[in-house]
């Protein structure tokens, strides 16, 4: 574990390195220790902290650094400093396989659901590192801390499955991923062929790398829909120079229509849901029905914003209300913040 402190804007802000060692049973069978890599960003104050912890996961080709972007001789584009200004800790995590974390050697392993499971273990070790002090030096005891499970992308399906599998978070948050009909998507069934159909649709996003259950994506042909025109040139071709390594299952699992979905409808903690105006999503107001299991739905539509809305003029907007209903959603009842 590494820790500094950085002075970004007024904002005085801790941050830490860390390795979360995966448990026994948050492991692929088979599979050596592997440990999660994150980020941990808070207030260097916190002994008046009483608002929840938000643990995120990036989308598809995004390592934890889409929490704290940084384009050269640009500010005001990190999420994680904006939320510790409003006061809360933000933890950026990789999920299995991605990026610095640990990396089984088959990458076949690393489905949808294992690397759910492997998150569950990651935050469980977060929440009890928090509880007796042990996860950073510099952050103090949280008798109970109220964790919020935040996706974006490939990463928002990752918390709904692993919301619906663990009931890891008291609420989860989101952006960016549908449940419902998108492109290059095609139906749930046991049908083989159109799961070929989604593997040839995954391959795409790799081309030669296919072979090794790994890839590196090149996102400069999707910028189409990653990023509008309203982003400067300057922003994304940082976009397109910084994709971290990514397993090929999980782009299978979500280019499924439904598999997804049934997760959805198992959970039952407070749900934020979360689309750009020109995002992925279609419709993006039907994505409540997938949670009919959830007593508190929230959505919001970031106007003018493209699929990566870290990168969008509006980003703020996005952050100040996610703030807001992480704050007011309070901690869930037992009952349901589990699946």
């Amino acid at each position: 574990m590494t820790c500094r402190p950085e002075k970004e804007s007024e904002t005085i802000v801790f941050t830490a390195e860390l390795r979360l060692p995966l448990p026994a049973t948050a492991t692929p069978t088979g599979v050596d220790a592997l440990s999660l890599a994150a980020t941990l960003h808070a207030p260097a104050d916190l002994e008046t902290y009483d608002v929840p912890v938000l643990v995120c996961w990036p989308g598809g080709s995004y390592g934890r650094d889409y929490w704290d972007l940084r384009p050269a001789g640009r500010a005001g584009y990190s999420f994680a400093e904006h939320l510790t200004a409003l006061g809360f800790i933000v933890i950026a995590v990789d999920p299995l396989g991605v990026g610095d974390s640990g990396r089984p050697v088959d990458g076949t392993v690393c489905t949808y659901d294992v690397l759910a499971d492997s998150a569950h273990g990651a935050v469980e070790v977060i929440r009890k590192g928090l509880v007796d002090g042990s996860l950073a030096t510099g952050i103090p005891p949280l008798a109970a801390p109220r964790i919020v499970g935040v996706g974006h992308s490939m990463g928002g399906g990752l918390v709904t499955i692993q919301q619906a599998r663990s009931g890891s978070y008291d609420a989860i948050a989101v952006l960016g991923f549908t449940h419902g009909a998108k492109d290059r998507a095609v139906d749930n069934t046991e049908d083989p062929a159109l799961r070929a159909t989604a593997v040839e649709q995954a391959k795409a996003f790799w081309g030669d790398q296919w072979g090794t259950g790994y890839g590196v994506v090149d996102k400069a042909p999707h910028q189409v829909w990653l990023n509008g025109p309203d982003v400067p040139a300057d922003v994304v071709a940082s976009d397109n120079a910084n994709s971290v390594i990514w397993p090929a299952e999980p782009y299978v699992d979500a280019l499924q229509v439904g598999l997804t979905g049934t997760y959805a409808a198992q959970v039952r903690a407070p749900v934020m849901i979360a689309f750009g105006e020109f995002d992925i999503a279609e419709r993006p107001r039907d994505e409540t029905a997938f949670y009919d299991g959830s007593v508190d739905i929230t959505v919001f539509v970031l106007g003018g914003s493209y699929h990566c809305h870290n990168f969008q003029d509006g980003r703020a907007d996005l952050w100040n209300r996610l703030g807001a209903w992480a704050t007011g959603v309070g901690r869930a009842p037992a009952a349901l913040a589990s699946s």
